[in-house]
């Protein structure tokens, strides 16, 4: 999670550096506060781009971080209960265990959930809102 909070806070940051100053004026001279601003201003201007990030994210809800369970285990078949997720078990049934097919079968199986759970989500969100979906 904490890998990922920089690359969503750089894409925040440039939604909210396109919010026209004007409005913030405008809530200004009108007597609202900073928090007035934010929830009626800031929020619903960037309300598209947390829609889209967020299905982005639960399209990779199935995907590790190959790097931390394979280096930090160090591929030692004592942790794999613990440890093992789809992308260290696609990697360990294509080079230690030479076996393309289980590999493309796990890499197909993680790819075409994400992209159910996209379509889903995506779905949801054109029910509720049909501005913020993404297709």
């Amino acid at each position: 999670m904490w890998k990922g909070i920089g690359y969503g806070a750089v894409i925040y940051y440039a939604a909210l550096m396109g919010i026209d100053a004007e409005y913030y004026e405008a809530a200004r001279i009108d007597g609202a506060g900073k928090i007035r601003q934010a929830m009626s201003i800031s929020v619903p201007m960037i309300m598209p781009i947390i829609v889209m990030l967020t299905i982005l994210q639960i399209g990779k809800i199935l995907y590790g971080d190959f790097g931390l369970f394979y280096n930090v285990t160090l591929n030692s078949s004592l942790l794999y209960p613990a440890t093992d997720v789809i992308d260290t078990f696609v990697y360990r049934s294509l080079i230690d265990l030479g076996d393309f097919g289980m590999a493309s079968a796990a890499g197909l199986f993680q790819s075409f959930v994400g992209f159910i759970l996209v379509l889903a989500t995506n779905f949801i969100v054109k029910k509720n809102n049909p501005d913020h979906s993404l297709f």
